[in-house]
């Protein structure tokens, strides 16, 4: 499935999706996408298990990943004074795996814990550099009264840029949030029908948005 589909997709989980222009979509996802691949660039080749050890990053694993209001986790980054860590939940990379069948293909347990420890390092890295793919982009007006305006980052576009550098560090075929879509649809918390009818939904934004760039 297409990158910028799938990127779209996790776009349009931010808090504040809706108040972006729609002729403005294509940028919020274009930029991010492109963040991820250039950082991945730097990486080429390299494991990411040699990673966590070149950066003194250590993995730790803590329970089951269950939150409150049917939340799961399965990785999580801690990142102070004293150092990064990423803890990560067993059982709920073991349940990613097991839903993950793409086309011919199913995730390892230790390919999934691998997505996620990518993820994580995307997000430790912008930490430990002082950068950030969010604040660097754009912010999207949420409020207008009166001459009185508020603006807020897209918070999503880090997830997207996350999600493209464990892509392309780890060469995998697909963004990997669509494995979270299959977890989701093998649990029965989503149809394939509903997932299908988003995507078609995100396809058609991109292709609004991107007309408007042209005419302009």
């Amino acid at each position: 499935m297409d990158d910028r589909i799938l990127a779209a997709c996790e776009l349009s989980n931010d808090l504040i999706f809706q108040k972006i222009p729609k002729d403005r979509l294509a940028y919020y996802i274009d930029v991010p996408l492109a963040a991820g691949r250039k950082a991945a660039g730097r990486f080429a080749g390299e494991n990411i298990r040699a990673l966590y050890k070149k950066y003194e990053i250590e993995i730790r694993e803590a329970g089951s990943g269950k939150g409150g209001y049917g939340v799961v986790l399965r990785g999580q980054a801690v990142m102070d004074a004293k150092g990064c860590s990423v803890e990560i939940y067993r059982d709920s990379i073991e349940a990613l795996a097991k839903h993950s069948r793409w086309k011919d293909t199913v995730l390892t347990c230790e390919q999934a814990l691998e997505i996620h420890l990518a993820h994580e390092f995307f997000h430790i890295l912008e930490y430990l550099e002082n950068s950030s793919v969010v604040k660097e982009m754009e912010p999207v007006q949420t409020f207008s009264f009166f001459g009185l305006r508020r603006f807020s980052q897209v918070q999503r576009c880090g997830e997207i840029a996350a999600h493209v550098f464990a892509k392309e560090l780890l060469k995998l075929p697909v963004l990997p949030n669509l494995y979270d879509y299959l977890y989701l649809i093998g649990t029965g918390k989503m149809t394939p029908l509903a997932f299908d009818d988003m995507a078609d939904i995100q396809k058609g934004n991109i292709a609004f948005s991107e007309k408007n760039v042209m005419m302009n």
